[in-house]
């Protein structure tokens, strides 16, 4: 496990406008508070304020309720990182005070990050204008309808433009919290932290929003979707067509017409498809050569992984992991072609929408 950073703690504030969706709040808090149980001591320190006089935060379930320490005027001192949370309904909120605190904030902190739509806040107080920025899918549009100076990627987890991220919300506030613990504390206590969450992965932000594995485990038979994660978690494996067909105990020719029939694409394709996925992955974040990642993701050669890349994405490996890293830094505001354009194109079911 890597050792904490020297001048722990770190003092994020945490800016609730209610009512919020309560996995976008407690999510990024759950992962700060595993990252102090785990370390033995506080990385960081924690305070959530709201932005009305009324200090109980109600969720949008109309469930669970939460206890803001104070108004975010109130705030002394120098913070760490600021982050917001928005709900669904005030994300058209105009609150003059609040986006000229987020201005001030945007100065003179580390870094400002945002979960959901909170992004529309950002963008209402020009944090945004001239910036890469990112949403929940569903509201990805109306984002780039309502700031048409704000450049919106659709598909990544969370964007990072200069010191200001956006997410899309949900447990993507959870990958943007455990990115944020990469940047302080280093992988190791990232990784540690998201597999105490039992996290199924530690996602990069470029990852899209809708996996190849999600977006096809849309079936309506439990047993397709098990054979799907079953797939997930034995890459290495051979992975033919007669071995998961035995493994369903069906004959192969049913096998591939009830997997087509429900996943939207043969088993052969899928399992590519995974297979780039994990590669991806790992040259998103692993300095693993390229023969590494090959037998990592189930290639039996780079040449094979090489070839399925560009098959399905219409690049090699290696242009792809200089197109991660080089997308990884600040743009200054200017858009370009990113490695979220050369996703796998999305799989379609006569059933799905």
């Amino acid at each position: 496990m890597a050792a904490p950073p020297p001048n722990a703690s770190r003092r994020i504030v945490v800016v609730v406008v209610p009512p919020v969706d309560e996995l976008d709040l407690v999510g990024p808090l759950q992962v700060f508070n595993s990252v102090n149980r785990l370390a033995g001591q506080p990385i960081y320190t924690i305070e959530v304020v709201t932005n009305t006089e009324r200090l109980t935060l109600e969720g949008e379930s109309g469930i669970l309720t939460f206890v803001a320490r104070g108004h975010f005027t109130r705030v002394e001192g120098r913070c760490d990182s600021v982050l917001l949370v928005c709900g669904l309904a005030n994300r058209g909120v105009r609150d003059g005070a609040l986006s000229a605190w987020l201005k001030r904030k945007a100065a003179d902190t580390r870094r400002l990050g945002a979960v959901c739509v909170g992004a529309f806040l950002l963008a209402e107080a020009g944090l945004l204008q001239g910036r890469r920025a990112t949403a929940h899918w569903k509201f990805g549009r109306e984002l780039a309808a309502r700031h048409p100076g704000v450049c919106v990627e659709h598909e990544p987890i969370w964007v990072k433009d200069g010191n200001i991220y956006t997410s899309a919300g949900i447990s993507a506030g959870i990958d943007l919290a455990l990115a944020w613990v990469e940047e302080d504390c280093g992988v190791a206590l990232a990784h540690e932290a998201a597999r105490e969450l039992v996290l199924f992965l530690r996602r990069p932000g470029g990852q899209p929003q809708l996996s190849v594995s999600l977006a096809s485990q849309a079936s309506d038979m439990a047993s397709i979707r098990e054979l799907q994660i079953w797939i997930a978690d034995h890459l290495e494996a051979r992975l033919s067509i007669e071995e998961l067909a035995e493994r369903m105990s069906m004959s192969v020719r049913n096998f591939e017409r009830v997997f087509t029939r429900e996943v939207g694409t043969t088993p052969s394709q899928y399992v590519l498809q995974v297979r780039v996925e994990a590669a991806r992955r790992l040259l998103e974040r692993s300095g693993h050569g390229l023969k590494q990642v090959a037998s990592a993701a189930g290639f039996g050669s780079a040449d094979m992984m090489r070839r399925a890349f560009v098959r399905l994405l219409g690049i090699t490996p290696r242009r792809f992991r200089e197109l991660a890293t080089h997308d990884s830094e600040p743009t200054g505001g200017r858009s370009r072609q990113t490695v979220r354009r050369l996703s796998p194109p999305r799989q379609t079911r006569r059933h799905r929408q």
